[in-house]
């Protein structure tokens, strides 16, 4: 793992910097899920505060052979996604497994996830983690950050169609961290 990914100071940083570029996108940008006439008045999402202990380690493994699979999807039919890998990790002293999926002609990860958090503290409809191609080309373990963690887009415009977490994605613990209701 790079020296940079082990200090903390950077990391809280591109972190900061991170919410920072996505709360100036969902206020100015025209494809924005808020609302247009909300922008003016959206001053940030809400997030946990960022927790280094929801920064786990987790074991990439790749599926040998990707099998096309029918994610839920928060409204219509569901929507096709290759299950391409899985990432065991230990969070709340607990062993966890994530599916990663990949949609068709998008090189990154997709981990979505529900925890014990959604419906009072985060959305009902989950949350999602993504992972870069290059980041987890590097080898077996890759850094999977929940401070990362971000609701779909459905969450502020029911017109996006998005895929939902399958319920092999069912953490049984609170993931306080990312974003918030």
């Amino acid at each position: 793992m790079p020296e940079s990914e082990l200090d903390e100071d950077a990391w809280q940083n591109r972190l900061q910097e991170y919410r920072s570029q996505k709360d100036a996108y969902l206020s100015t940008d025209e494809e924005s899920p808020i609302p247009a006439d909300e922008r003016d008045s959206f001053d940030g999402l809400s997030y946990f505060s960022l927790d280094p202990a929801a920064r786990v380690i987790a074991r990439l493994q790749w599926v040998r052979d990707p099998e096309t699979v029918e994610l839920p999807a928060n409204r219509g039919p569901d929507i096709e996604y290759e299950r391409v890998a899985t990432l065991g990790f230990t969070y709340e002293g607990d062993h966890h497994v994530l599916a990663a999926f990949r949609a068709p002609n998008v090189d990154d990860l997709l981990v979505p996830f529900h925890d014990r958090t959604n419906g009072e503290e985060t959305a009902r409809q989950g949350r999602y983690v993504t992972l870069s191609l290059e980041d987890v080309e590097t080898g077996d373990d890759v850094v999977l950050d929940f401070n990362l963690a971000y609701h779909p887009f459905c969450v502020y415009d029911d017109e996006y169609l998005v895929a939902l977490p399958p319920e092999e994605n069912e953490l049984d613990v609170a993931v306080r961290a990312g974003e918030r209701l």
